[in-house]
């Protein structure tokens, strides 16, 4: 080989070196691969769920968080259990404020039972034939919105809501036909024992048969368990009328049995009466260890304040403590500013008792409220051990009665201290002033 010709050589392979060279320090162009669609959502957000087969095709999809939108014509004829936490279920018509008997909403025939966190329930009707919980809630932070929930209007149905899980919400609801035989068990539209709480039943209807609302009367797991921070505010608590005259289990409208921090407040409380299983008191507050496994049992911490309690044969009853088992003392207890009215234990077949409180409660206050009625025995009366301690009943307007400030064992009028005997023989402390009674109307037969 030439010299001239080897230069070219040598050239030329400089060159290819050059151009490797910068191949290698160049970095290969990586063509994206192509885009992959996500598979379509069986149910998307915003779609109207129309049959039972939609319903349980989208709730087998559904995932923490999702909300599921039922048409107003979904008729679910199953009973259901919901283990999805934070879902939504809820109605394409939904009320602005409390639903109503008659508003349109997707029914679910069996009843439903809400065992996931998280579970709201908006505008949905939920029925059950039989006499057990319609809707039961265990799941912490359940909130019920704007849901009609009933029993059947001929048998009724053993509860509305069973209640037992932590931070309830129930709110805007309509709860009717919860009631059962004379004697049977009790019923009721909400109840709750064995839940810490805290509870807000806010503007609802609620009508039961034994009580419309209890808090107790069974058991909690534990003392921790006690249903505690509780507000019922701005609700009708009431009882068909008409059950008056029937075979249906009725025994007050509104108890508490085992309950810690409650308020009670600007609540339309109406009917009650005896016969049908206790005596007819719209309100009563009783501790009850009721299986015998919760001494810890207690009513203490409430107020009471401004609601409008009419028609029954009497109006408050007070326990201080269980007269069955061991349980805690009824403390602390408020009741100011209620007006009761339509007291009438002729009307309402039951207690002539207006006011009862049985073996010593410790700080009840009864004070500035307004009760009118008639045929009444004993505007307060006394029974029971061991004696009230700082009892205090002032400023209240008093129905004319037979026997005013009464007790069992005692005789009319006042001792030498100017207070009744009864007063003097049921209470250590406490203070009776400012109270004045009404002058009786032409047909009391008191």
């Amino acid at each position: 080989m030439s010299i001239d010709a080897a230069k070219k050589w040598i050239a030329h392979a400089m060159d290819d070196l050059t151009q490797a060279l910068v191949e290698l320090e160049t970095p290969p162009t990586i063509e994206p691969p192509p885009e992959i669609e996500p598979p379509p959502e069986i149910y998307p957000p915003g779609t109207v769920i129309h049959t039972p087969e939609e319903f349980d095709q989208a709730l087998a999809a559904a995932v923490d968080g999702d909300t599921l939108t039922c048409g107003a014509d979904l008729v679910y004829p199953s009973a259901l259990t919901l283990r999805i936490a934070n879902l939504t279920l809820n109605s394409e018509h939904t009320a602005s404020g409390r639903i109503g008997p008659d508003d349109p909403a997707p029914a679910f025939t069996k009843g439903m039972r809400l065992d996931a966190e998280g579970v709201t329930l908006v505008g949905l009707q939920l029925t059950n034939t039989a006499l057990v919980d319609v809707l039961v809630l265990v799941g912490a932070r359940p909130t019920i919105d704007r849901c009609r929930i009933l029993g059947d209007p001929v048998q009724g149905t053993k509860r509305g809501i069973a209640a037992n899980a932590p931070m309830v919400t129930i709110q805007n609801c309509y709860i009717s036909d919860c009631f059962g035989p004379y004697p049977g068990s009790d019923t009721q539209a909400i109840c709750a024992w064995d839940s810490p709480g805290p509870f807000s039943i806010t503007n609802n209807y609620l009508c039961g048969g034994s009580e419309t609302i209890m808090f107790g009367g069974a058991d909690p797991a534990n003392a921790d368990r006690v249903p505690s921070d509780i507000l019922i505010s701005g609700n009708t608590i009431t009882k068909r009328a008409a059950w008056q005259s029937q075979l249906v289990g009725v025994k007050n409208t509104l108890e508490l049995k085992n309950a810690k921090r409650v308020r009670i407040e600007d609540n339309d409380i109406s009917y009650s009466w005896g016969g049908h299983g206790q005596d007819g008191f719209l309100l009563m507050l009783t501790p009850r260890n009721q299986s015998g496994t919760a001494p810890y049992s207690t009513v203490e911490d409430v107020v009471i304040e401004g609601n409008r309690f009419q028609c029954a044969a009497g109006a408050l009853s007070v326990l201080g403590t269980d007269n069955n088992a061991s349980s805690g003392r009824l403390s602390r207890v408020t009741i100011c500013h209620n007006r009761f009215e339509q007291l009438d234990p002729k009307l309402y077949v039951g207690t002539n008792k207006m006011i009862q409180i049985l073996d010593g409660p410790q700080a009840l206050t009864i004070d500035a409220n307004e009760f009118v009625g008639m045929n009444i025995g004993s505007q307060v009366y006394f029974d029971g051990a061991p004696l009230c301690e700082e009892l205090v009943i002032t400023n209240n307007v008093f129905p004319s009665s037979k026997y005013g400030i009464f007790g069992d064992g005692c005789s009319t009028g006042n001792g030498s201290n100017g207070l009744p005997h009864a007063w003097n023989t049921y209470v250590a402390s406490g203070t009776l002033s400012g109270n004045t009674t009404t002058p009786p109307a032409a047909e009391d037969e008191s």
